[in-house]
């Protein structure tokens, strides 16, 4: 059982509100995984668990009092686009037409929604919604790679990173493809309300183990390398001996590579270096039992494989920017052994 946690909020309000963008071309699957991460499913992991209920209240709003989609879907009625100036959170799902131009009503809106204090999220084109509101400038973000070049040619004044399944910076996020919004969306529950409870989630909507922003989006080549069994197995195998001391030589021997294949085939596939993945997997193993055990962080140190708590401590404050004292004092109902 999780301890009950409560995202921020604002105004005094029980539930945080997230605030979701419909305009008529909309990716309509976007929009479901809003429902999926922060929604029904939401509510079903809580009556599981124990915890009171949802933590969320998600709605959806428009220009329109109902938006038809282009694609035929109909997600009926529509709250006002005011609704986005008072929401904790707004998310702009993919759109169909990335370079439309867009009504000032709804650029007013989102600029209107992060001037208020809105966490603002986009999904695959959404992106475009949030450069064209100027929430972008400055900012480090990325939007599907198929798109790259006619996002950086309009706004060159955003540090696009098209590599990435998803971009945190700050109080803004955006996401790649349409299933890198699944990856966006458990990791901002994640940091509302934990590692564990987000990965119970993943786990009943049946999604691929947590993927990191900084993973590569599988483009070209890299499609074919991500998919080899063998490296997928590989990534299995790394999950499950995260607590062994690992070696480059011994990894490549794993996989009847060279060390240098090994480094140029990891890398393609997941965009990082092997142990800086290893890294952020023993991270984020040891934010699960900072949630949910007692044992000392000298003790979570060794069992994901850290060795001491002063090299966990380094990492973790590096990845998360926070102790990992202070994390489980965050994420746990009662103090625990540190």
């Amino acid at each position: 059982m999780h301890p009950a946690k409560t995202p921020v909020t604002s105004r005094g309000r029980a539930k945080h509100v997230i605030a979701v963008l419909v305009v008529p071309d909309s990716v309509a699957l976007e929009v479901t995984v809003v429902h999926q991460v922060f929604g029904p499913r939401m509510a079903a992991i809580a009556e599981l668990t124990g915890d009171a209920g949802s933590a969320y209240e998600v709605v959806l709003c428009g220009e329109e009092p109902r938006q038809v989609l282009s694609s035929g879907v109909d997600f009926g009625e529509l709250a006002p686009l005011e609704t986005l100036l008072t929401a904790d959170t707004v998310m702009v799902p993919g759109v169909e037409e990335p370079l439309a131009e867009r009504p000032r009503s709804v650029v007013r809106a989102l600029r209107g929604a992060a001037e208020a204090g809105a966490r603002m999220v986009s999904f695959c084109g959404g992106a475009f919604l949030l450069a064209r509101a100027g929430l972008l400038d400055g900012r480090r973000a990325t939007t599907h790679w198929l798109f790259t070049e006619e996002f950086c040619r309009e706004f060159p004044q955003v540090k696009l990173e098209p590599g990435c399944l998803y971009v945190d910076d700050g109080r803004v996020h955006t996401s790649g493809g349409i299933f890198s919004a699944t990856d966006l969306a458990l990791h901002l529950l994640a940091e509302d309300l934990g590692q564990a409870y987000a990965g119970d989630v993943g786990r009943l909507l049946v999604t691929a183990p947590r993927r990191p922003g900084g993973q590569a989006q599988f483009v070209k080549d890299s499609i074919r390398i991500a998919g080899e069994p063998a490296l997928g197995s590989f990534l299995a195998w790394l999950r499950e001996h995260l607590h062994e001391p690992l070696t480059l030589a011994g990894l490549a021997s794993q996989v009847h590579l060279s060390e240098r294949s090994l480094v140029r085939k990891f890398r393609r596939a997941t965009g990082m270096t092997v142990f800086d993945w290893i890294n952020r997997e023993r991270v984020a193993a040891a934010k699960v039992l900072l949630e949910t055990t007692d044992h000392r962080i000298s003790e979570i140190a060794a069992m994901v494989g850290f060795g001491s708590a002063e090299t966990l401590r380094r990492h973790f404050e590096r990845q998360v920017g926070t102790t990992a004292g202070s994390y489980r004092a965050t994420f746990r109902a009662t103090p625990a052994a540190s």
